[in-house]
Parts: C-alpha cells; sequence; structure tokens
C-alpha cells in the first residue's frame, strides 16, 4: 500500500511557486553583487604566503615521492630537512594567530557578510508571508 500522493495544482505551480523561485534567484544575484561591492582588499603578509607555499611543496613530495627517482626525493628532502641547511631547520618564524576580536577589519567584513546573508532571508521571508498568506497548501485525507 503506497503512501497518500501530493497533487500540486496548476495554479498554486503558477501563482505561488513560480515567483517564489523566480524571487529568490533574482534576489540570490542582487546578493552576489552586492557582497562584490562590500568586499575588502585582505592585507597579504609575504613570509605567510612564501610559508604555505613551502609547506605545501613539501607535502606534495611527501606524497608523491615514490613517483619521482630516489636521487630526486633524496636532494628535495635535503632541502627540506637537512640538519645544517634545510628550510625547516634555518627558517623558525613565529606564528601569531590573528584575534578576530580586536582586529576592526575582520570584525566589520564578518558583519558585512552576515548581513548580506540574513538580511536578504528575512525580506524574502517576511515576503513569502505576506504574498502568500491566505493559500491552502497541502490537504491531507486518509481514506
Amino acid at each position: 500500500m503506497a503512501g497518500p500522493e501530493l497533487l500540486l495544482d496548476s495554479s498554486i505551480r503558477m501563482w505561488v511557486v513560480l515567483p517564489i523561485v523566480f524571487i529568490t534567484f533574482f534576489v540570490g544575484i542582487i546578493r552576489h553583487y552586492v557582497t562584490q561591492l562590500l568586499h575588502s582588499d585582505k592585507k597579504i603578509d609575504l613570509e605567510q604566503v612564501s610559508d604555505s607555499q613551502v609547506l605545501l611543496r613539501s607535502r606534495v613530495l611527501r606524497e608523491n615521492g615514490k613517483y619521482i627517482p630516489k636521487q630526486s626525493f633524496a636532494m628535495r628532502k635535503h632541502y627540506f630537512n637537512d640538519a645544517e641547511t634545510g628550510f625547516f631547520k634555518k627558517v623558525k618564524r613565529k606564528v601569531v594567530p590573528k584575534n578576530p576580536m580586536t582586529d576592526t577589519s575582520m570584525l566589520t567584513d564578518m558583519m558585512k557578510g552576515n548581513l548580506t546573508n540574513v538580511l536578504p532571508m528575512i525580506v524574502i521571508g517576511g515576503w513569502i508571508n505576506w504574498a502568500f498568506s491566505g493559500f491552502v497548501i497541502s490537504e491531507f485525507s486518509s481514506c
């Protein structure tokens, strides 16, 4: 025995579902462009980018070292991890993570992101509630 079938009246489809889909689509496009307008450039630390690239290269070497000749692997390993001249032995930098609560630019970026995500959803929800408050969407009968 199958469960109850869900039938969608064509007038509900035309006057309720399609407007909601179109409005949601266009609000998504507008939100995308507003997010691009509010986007602020982030400060890039050259040392941090360099360190992340070296870590990425060492990870790729560790994962794919079996596919290159042993001498090539040894040379790259020597560059990264030699006792006296290896990159990871001679370059020691302290990483100081930024506290987002003390950096005002990070706080404003978080606020902009929340604003561009929450505000359109509140507007769409209010519009749906106002425009379609009198519609009966489903009727369930167990016959």
